[in-house]
């Protein structure tokens, strides 16, 4: 069977990451991430026989006349369409024109956060949509394929949602979580161009490493846990490091994101994955994230060790009373010994802090950006606190009449869809940007970040860009 698997493109050409809970423009770091999703799908699809193409249009093509050619000259029978929140209604204006222009034959399935929680609303109001997959995709996709192509019942495959003969919405039982990893296939990235996903400054090319899923924490703002679950499951070193010397030996890539919910989970494990790198010689360079309450020194030293060279961590708030009501779990002292502790190892930082919860105020948010400047970090994303579909943020909004829109483009998180009786969207996305512009435009932040990221003319032009886009998407 032939499939499909399509990043669609956007109406105003803005390139989008679709990528499990990350829903964010290209120009928010300055890089696309590589669709290490659609990809593995597309492995292990081709593994069980199929013929399979992917197109991340947004990187690729970003013309719909385009992308109507690329699917008439394929022929597909299914079109599986990876969907986010802000990105939402663009990808069901691709289903539609797709539809339209290539017949009712050609079967629609959706997937990604989004679609797993707000399922019922997607397919009562968009006939062209036909099937929506419930949480992570992988093996779901492959059975709801080996079903259609053997033509049996389609309530057998568990975690779909459809129609049946008389338009009734119809959800299967729930698809229980993948428990062994390495029963998904190493991604083949010669289903895509690997030089359209590129770090900023270097320019180097750069692959997403899926190495655990599943979180255990519940914050307030997160909905991770819709595609992955609560429970935490790691692949084994062996696996990722069988993958890892792939994508040096047949893709020739050496610059790595360590993608997953919380890296630091089973400090074991990331210090045994560490080992096997520095004994395995593959000179790769990477970087990862981890919740401030997850490190200590010797786990930094011996990533650092590995070629990690950026740790990112959820700092969230400056406010310890924030911190507890947005269920984080941890404190403003391990915020801080975090930060040090890496930098002792001689890692780089990056903090993410997000404001605009129920609880702050313009009093809040300045103790947050002042506790944020202590912190002497690398790098600062700040973001508007978003309700996300599957968050408890986007029930408590609900249910106080909080949202002031549902323009799904603006549910990112350079904007606040957020009102609240004390605080405004308007003065959480003012107070945004001009914390971004202190950090950033200060001078000592600028000149070390041209001197530590800046070795050649290219990179200068690269980082030039970088900046123009981060402008815009602020």
């Amino acid at each position: 069977m032939k499939i499909l698997i399509l990043n669609p493109p956007t109406r105003d050409r803005t390139v989008m990451v679709k990528e499990g809970r990350c829903m964010q423009r290209e120009g928010a770091w300055g890089y696309v991430m590589s669709p290490v999703t659609m990809v593995t799908m597309a492995t292990l699809l081709k593994k069980n026989g199929h013929s399979v193409k992917v197109i991340d249009a947004g990187v690729d093509i970003n013309d719909f006349s385009e992308l109507l050619s690329r699917v008439k000259e394929f022929g597909p029978a299914v079109i599986l369409i990876n969907t986010s929140t802000p990105t939402i209604e663009d990808d069901l204006f691709t289903v539609q024109y797709l539809k339209k222009n290539t017949g009712n034959e050609t079967l629609f399935v959706l997937f990604g956060i989004h679609v797993s929680v707000l399922y019922r609303d997607i397919l009562e109001h968009h006939p062209d949509a036909d099937i929506c997959i419930i949480g992570e995709p992988e093996i779901t996709v492959r059975d709801l394929v080996s079903a259609l192509e053997k033509k049996t019942d389609l309530s057998s495959i568990d975690g779909l949602v459809f129609r049946d003969r008389d338009r009734n919405i119809i959800r299967t039982k729930e698809r229980a979580f993948l428990q062994n990893l390495d029963e998904l296939p190493i991604p083949d990235w010669s289903f895509v161009n690997t030089g359209n996903y590129r770090l900023p400054f270097s320019n180097d090319k750069f692959l997403l490493i899926n190495t655990n899923r599943g979180c255990p924490f519940r914050c307030i703002f997160c909905n991770a846990y819709v595609y992955y679950g609560r429970v935490p499951r790691r692949r084994s070193v062996e696996h990722i490091i069988k993958e890892l010397k792939n994508d040096v030996e047949t893709f020739q890539v050496r610059n790595f994101m360590f993608w997953t919910e919380e890296f630091v989970l089973d400090r074991n494990f990331v210090k045994a994955l560490a080992q096997a790198i520095i004994d395995e010689k593959l000179g790769i360079k990477w970087v990862c994230n981890s919740r401030v309450d997850a490190v200590d020194l010797e786990v930094l030293v011996k990533i650092k060790q590995a070629g990690c060279w950026n740790i990112a961590y959820g700092i969230e708030s400056g406010s310890q009373e924030i911190l507890d009501k947005i269920k984080k779990q941890t404190t403003l002292e391990q915020i801080k010994k975090a930060v040090n502790l890496a930098r002792q190892a001689g890692l780089k930082t990056t903090g993410h802090v997000i404001i605009g919860f129920p609880f702050d105020d313009k009093k809040s948010m300045r103790k947050t950006e002042k506790f944020v400047n202590s912190l002497h970090l690398d790098f600062v994303q700040y973001y508007c606190a978003m309700p996300y579909p599957g968050t408890e943020l986007y029930d408590q909004a609900g249910k106080n009449n909080w949202i002031n829109t549902r323009d799904w483009k603006k549910w990112e998180h350079n904007y606040s869809v957020l009102d609240y009786p004390h605080l405004k969207s308007g003065t959480i996305m003012k107070t945004r940007k001009r914390f971004i512009m202190n950090f950033y435009f200060r001078p000592e932040n600028a000149v070390r970040i041209l001197i530590d990221n800046i070795r050649s003319p290219g990179h200068l032009l690269t980082f030039f860009k970088n900046v123009k886009e981060f402008l815009k998407w602020m």
